[in-house]
């Protein structure tokens, strides 16, 4: 038995000594807090370096794209050289030089660009000289005849449009470095991680699916083989989503009497009802020719919408550079402008201008003679209103650097401006729910944000996407506090009930929420412009100015400045009125938030008006003084600077006659002397060097009392002593 319990024992019992640890209470919280410090330092540095990244690849943009532009410039000038332009004349034939701008047609330009086309031809193994101008170059090109690449022919035929007088502009596609990273690619396993997968997995029931699924991979390893990439942004994920956006049934308020409801007027239909309509529709064909005019016009919508989709499709990601130059020509005749493109016959076709350039389109930039510069992204580029947007640069700051280039207002602009509006108001739909986001022109009720609302509530549906109502991007509007819209200059009505109700970030919201009663509470209104009106600014009675519960005045925008009074922006001016008993208040003119608060910003004083002369001629008084008692300081403190610095040259000059050195002279017949004579002669240099520089006093006392003269008492000692600094008397 003690066996058993000795083999039981060695068998669960460690051979070696044990050391447990329990932590204890403060302990653990000491180390969960010290892991949270850790935890959030991290965070803080991983924002912190994806921030920096962020803003350098924005500033990379930024500058990549102002440097395309400045080139673009510097280019469109070279076309304009007068050297060339004369060259150019000379090679054109009499039949275009005779011709008057204000004749030329789409035609008289296609018979330019034919005769350009068989003139000049392209020849990429050009020698390209780096120190050689680019005048020379095309000094040399027009010679030869022949240009090197697109970018050079589109230079000919450009300074030959502008040596015949024609108003014309280069077209630029510039391509800057991209403002977001580029994603890391996905790894070559995982698709035949797929793949196996599916191989894996038993028979589907249905055969369907099963069939839906190899078909969709034969034409996954088709796409691979022919190596075309699709832009994502351009490809519909199917063809149902396309279908249902395009089918919207807008139905007409009927001639005898029968109302409408607001849900009703515009919805989506299903096939089976499209159908129907359709087959009503050819069997009444009459009723005054209306059915019939209204299936051509669907079908109209449908094959425009289908040439859009072809035009959309045909968009394809580049893996080279595309041809991003083409020319933009006014024509006086049709007042308009064309676009065409050196390698193509056609005129006037913008789609097939930018569809030959690289892919995706961001900025489309024109330059015309007089170096003013116009955006016409929306024009060439399908995708303007989608994606777009999102390669693009902040769009206030894009504006503003153009806004030194922009060209003076006249009729022909705003022409243009009016016609590429109505030109994006044409286009149809977005067939995708992310695609409304943002975007300019529509909207959908599940993106709008926390401050934004749908005013009128009986909208107007534009369509429908999957089910949900499309909007106006003009319905949308974005919501205030009271405060905020005092800060506008605009205060809400009496009896308005709030628009919208949401949760306020405020200090007091945020504590009030801590409880757990008030948590889900929304208590922050909100009020819509509409529901405001202008700022009625207070009087001032008796002298006094009108005051809000914190004794200052708001003054947020100078219309709210009290009636009677003035606004003074004198510093101090509160202290004169306080001596002169003069009611004065602050302006506060905004709020700054800084420590965890925010505190209100003044600038100047709101005075009454039948007191400012008094308090301006006050102020000046007092500043005159102030200044006044300024220089006298300033005089007395220079004074006793100088002061100082006498008193210390004199200090100097009296330390050095009492306690300066006095050179002594070499004796003579120190030369040539053995070491004991060298011993001997620096005892009696230092002898000397001693007697010397001994204190001076102390050698007139001993000279006097050699002399045998009456020593200096203590009291005489003193009173010659009294002028000296105490670090001076010895």
């Amino acid at each position: 038995m003690c066996l058993v319990h000795l083999l039981f024992t060695t068998a669960v019992l460690p051979s070696q000594p044990v050391e447990i640890e329990i932590e204890a209470p403060e302990h653990s919280l000491k180390r969960q807090r010290r892991e949270k410090r850790k935890a959030e330092f991290e965070t803080y540095l991983r924002r912190m370096v994806k921030r920096f990244n962020k803003e350098l690849l924005v500033d990379m943009h930024k500058v990549h794209l102002l440097c395309l532009v400045a080139n673009g410039i510097f280019r469109n000038r070279l076309c304009s050289d007068p050297d060339l332009l004369a060259i150019a004349l000379s090679l054109l034939p009499a039949r275009f030089t005779t011709t008057p701008p204000e004749d030329v047609d789409t035609s008289f330009l296609c018979s330019l660009l034919k005769w350009f086309g068989a003139t000049f031809t392209m020849n990429p193994e050009l020698p390209e000289k780096p120190q050689e101008s680019a005048r020379d170059v095309l000094e040399k090109r027009f010679g030869s005849h022949c240009a090197r690449d697109h970018q050079e022919m589109t230079h000919l035929f450009l300074i030959m449009l502008r040596s015949i007088r024609l108003f014309c502009r280069l077209v630029l596609s510039l391509q800057p470095v991209p403002l977001k990273a580029a994603p890391d690619k996905v790894r070559p396993f995982v698709r035949e991680k797929r793949s196996a997968r599916s191989r894996s997995s038993g028979p589907e029931r249905g055969g369907k699916r099963q069939r839906k699924r190899e078909k969709e991979q034969k034409e996954e390893t088709e796409e691979e083989k022919e190596g075309v990439e699709t832009a994502a942004v351009l490809k519909p994920k199917n063809k149902q989503r396309r279908s249902v956006a395009s089918k919207v049934c807008y139905k007409e308020e009927s001639s005898e009497g029968e109302e409408v409801s607001d849900g009703e007027e515009f919805r989506a239909s299903s096939a089976e009802d499209s159908e129907d309509s359709e087959a009503e529709v050819n069997r009444r064909p009459g009723r005054k020719g209306r059915g019939r005019g209204e299936a051509s016009r669907n079908q109209d919508n449908r094959k425009d919408e289908n040439s859009e989709e072809e035009v959309i499709k045909s968009f394809k990601r580049k893996r080279g550079k595309g041809e991003d130059e083409w020319l933009e020509v006014y024509l006086e005749q049709a007042e308009r402008w064309v676009c065409l493109d050196v390698q193509q016959t056609g005129v006037g076709q913008p789609m097939l201008c930018s569809r030959q350039a690289t892919q995706p389109l961001s900025y489309v930039l024109a330059v015309d003679g007089d170096g003013c510069l116009k955006d016409l992204g929306c024009k060439y580029d399908p995708t303007w209103l989608t994606s777009t947007r999102k390669r693009r640069v902040d769009q206030e700051w894009w504006e503003e650097s153009l806004q030194s280039f922009r060209s003076p207002a006249s009729p022909r602009e705003e022409k243009e401006d009016k016609e590429l509006q109505a030109k994006l108001l044409d286009k149809p739909l977005p067939t995708s729910i992310a695609e409304y986001k943002n975007h300019p022109l529509y909207a959908l009720k599940r993106h709008l944000l926390k401050y934004e609302a749908l005013y009128p509530p009986t909208a107007a549906i534009l369509g429908y996407c999957r089910g949900e109502a499309v909007y106006s991007r003009d319905c949308i509007h974005t919501l205030h506090s009271r405060d905020t819209w005092l800060k506008e200059a605009r205060t809400v009505r009496l009896g308005e009930v709030p628009y919208k109700m949401v949760k306020g970030f405020s200090n007091r919201s945020r504590k009030a929420r801590l409880e757990p009663q008030n948590r889900d509470i929304d208590d922050l209104a909100l009020f819509g412009h509409w529901q405001t009106e202008e700022f009625q600014p207070p009087v001032a009675v008796d002298g006094k100015v009108p005051r809000n519960e914190f004794g200052n005045v708001y003054l947020f925008r100078a219309c709210m400045l009290p009636v009677g009074c003035v606004h003074m922006r004198l510093p101090n001016l509160h202290r004169v009125a306080r001596k002169l008993d003069i009611d004065c208040a602050a302006a506060v003119t905004g709020f700054d938030f800084h420590g965890g608060f925010s505190h209100p910003v003044t600038d100047g004083y709101i005075v009454c008006e039948e007191y400012q002369e008094v308090l301006q001629a006050a102020w000046e008084n007092e500043q005159e003084l102030i200044e006044k008692k300024e220089r006298e300081k300033r005089e007395k403190r220079v004074l006793a600077n100088w002061a100082l610095l006498a008193k210390g040259l004199l200090i100097k000059e009296r330390l050095r006659k009492r306690y300066g050195a006095k050179g002594v002279e070499q004796m003579p017949g120190q030369e040539g002397l053995s070491s004991g004579e060298e011993e001997e002669g620096e005892r009696q240099t230092a002898a000397v060097d001693l007697a010397t520089y001994w204190p001076q006093n102390r050698q007139e006392d001993q000279g006097a009392e050699a002399s045998g003269q009456k020593p200096i008492t203590k009291r005489e000692k003193k009173g010659q002593e009294k002028h000296l600094f105490p670090f001076e008397k010895v």
